[in-house]
C-alpha cells in the first residue's frame, strides 16, 4: 500500500476522504481486509441439508458454500478449474455435485474434482479440485476466509459463544431477510454502527427500549442499576453466562465483541412497544425478558438477538461508493407464521432503526465526498469505539 494514503489521517480523528473514494484503496480493502479475514457468510439454517450451497462475494471473489454428506461445511472459490466459468450461478441451490455449466467438470461437495469429460486418460483430477477457503460454524453462524493462513478463528468464536450459544439460532428458521442497497461507502456504515452518540437525536424508537443512550444519565443510574442486578440473579439461574451483562456498547475486543444487556424496565424485547413480537420463544426460554445477546465483528457482521427473535446484519462492499446490507430475522424452528408471528412485525424494529441509519449515511455521504470536508474529532466519551475501529482500519491497512 502507498503510505501517503495514510499520511493525512490523524488518530482520535476521521479519515481522510480518499478512504471513502479511491478504487485504489478500495481494491487494497478488499485484498487486505475482505480476502485476510473471518467474513459472515450467513446462517446454517440456510443449508439444513446435504447439497445446500449459498453463493456469496467475499472481497471480491466469487464463493460457493455447501454442506456435505457429514454434515460439514466447505467452502470455495466458486470457479472452475478448466476455464474459469462460475460454477453455481444461483445464490441458494441444492446439488448432489458441484458441476460448471460450461464443459460440465463436476466436484464434490468438498471440492474435489470428480468428472472431466475429454480430458484424457493421463489428466490429474486431484491436481485440478477448487480452489478452497476455510469455512466454520458454531452458534448457527458461518464464516468463511480467503486466507492461506487464516487467524485462528477460536478467538471469534470462544469470545461470541458464550454469549449466543443460547439464543438458539441454530434451531431456528428464517423469518424474513431484506437487502438494502447504499450508495454510500461500506466504512460509513460500519462507522455509524459502532457508537449510539447519534441515537437520541435520530433513532427515539431504539433509545425508548434501550439503554445505550442513558448510561452517563443520572436520573437514570439508579433505574439501570436495579435492573442489571436483577437480570444477572435471574439469568445466571436460567444457566446464562453473566460476565459481560451491562448497558454499554464498549468494545470487549480488538476487532470483535459481544455482551447482554437488559431492555428498559417494563419491556422484554427489542419491538417498538417491547413486547414480544413472537409467541414462541427461542432456545426453549421460558421467561420473556432475557434481555439482547449483541456481537459484531469490525469486518462485516453484527448481531441483536432477544428471547423472541434475532436480528443479523451481513455487509457486503460491492464498489467504493456502493455497499450491500443483508438483513436476516430469525424465530425458533417451531413457531408458525401466521399464527405465532407476522414477519413483518418481528423486523418493525430494526427495519425502522436501520431505515434511518440509512439516512444518516447518505447525508454523511454528501458531506464526505464535498471538497468543504476536513474529518473531524471523536468524542473521547460517546465515540470511542468508533476511533478504536478506524486505529484497527488503519493498522489492517498497513500490516
Amino acid at each position: 500500500m502507498n503510505v501517503h494514503w495514510l499520511n493525512g489521517y490523524r488518530p482520535g480523528h476521521g479519515l481522510p476522504r480518499a478512504f471513502y473514494t479511491d478504487p485504489e484503496i478500495f481494491a487494497e480493502e478488499q485484498a487486505r481486509i475482505f480476502r485476510n479475514s473471518w467474513f459472515f457468510a450467513g446462517h446454517s439454517v440456510e443449508l439444513p441439508k446435504s447439497g445446500d450451497y449459498m453463493t456469496l462475494d467475499v472481497g471480491g471473489a466469487p464463493v460457493v458454500v455447501v454442506r456435505d454428506r457429514d454434515g460439514k461445511v466447505h467452502a470455495h472459490h466458486n470457479v472452475c478449474r478448466h476455464r474459469g466459468s462460475i460454477i453455481c450461478t444461483k445464490e441458494k441451490g441444492k446439488a448432489a455435485r458441484l458441476v460448471c455449466p460450461y464443459h460440465s467438470w463436476s466436484y464434490a461437495h468438498d471440492g474435489q474434482l470428480i468428472g472431466a469429460p475429454m480430458m484424457g486418460e493421463d489428466f490429474d483430477k486431484q491436481a485440478h479440485g477448487l480452489k478452497r477457503a476455510h469455512a466454520e460454524e458454531f452458534d448457527g453462524l458461518i464464516f468463511v476466509n480467503l486466507s492461506e493462513t487464516p487467524s485462528p478463528f477460536d478467538e471469534l468464536r470462544d469470545h461470541l459463544s458464550p454469549i449466543l450459544k443460547s439464543q438458539g439460532m441454530a434451531k431456528a428458521k428464517i423469518a424474513l431477510i431484506r437487502d438494502y442497497e447504499l450508495d454510500v461507502n461500506w466504512k460509513i456504515v460500519v462507522e455509524n454502527n459502532r457508537e449510539c452518540y447519534h441515537c437520541e437525536a435520530n433513532h427515539q424508537g431504539y433509545v425508548s427500549v434501550q439503554y445505550d443512550s442513558e448510561n452517563d444519565n443520572p436520573d437514570l443510574k439508579d433505574e439501570i442499576a436495579e435492573r442489571l442486578g436483577d437480570c444477572r440473579i435471574r439469568w445466571e439461574k436460567a444457566g446464562l453466562d453473566t460476565a459481560r451483562v451491562n448497558t454499554s456498547s464498549n468494545n470487549t475486543s480488538e476487532w470483535f465483541r459481544a455482551n447482554r444487556t437488559p431492555v428498559r424496565k417494563g419491556m422484554v424485547t427489542e419491538s417498538p412497544d417491547g413486547q414480544l413480537v413472537c409467541d414462541v420463544l427461542m432456545a426453549g426460554f421460558t421467561d420473556p425478558d432475557m434481555g439482547t445477546a449483541r456481537a459484531n465483528t469490525n469486518i462485516n457482521f453484527w448481531c441483536h438477538a432477544n428471547s423472541d427473535y434475532a436480528h443479523t446484519v451481513r455487509i457486503t462492499p460491492v464498489s467504493p461508493t456502493k455497499t450491500i446490507v443483508r438483513g436476516y430475522w430469525l424465530v425458533d424452528e417451531n413457531a408458525v407464521e401466521g399464527r405465532d408471528y407476522d414477519p413483518e412485525k418481528i423486523a418493525a424494529f430494526h427495519h425502522e432503526v436501520m431505515s434511518e441509519d440509512w439516512e444518516i449515511c447518505r447525508r454523511q455521504w454528501i458531506g464526505i465526498t464535498s471538497p468543504g470536508f476536513e474529518p473531524g474529532p471523536y468524542s473521547p466519551t460517546k465515540e470511542a469505539n468508533v476511533d478504536r475501529y478506524v486505529r484497527w482500519y488503519a493498522s489492517q491497512m498497513t500490516a
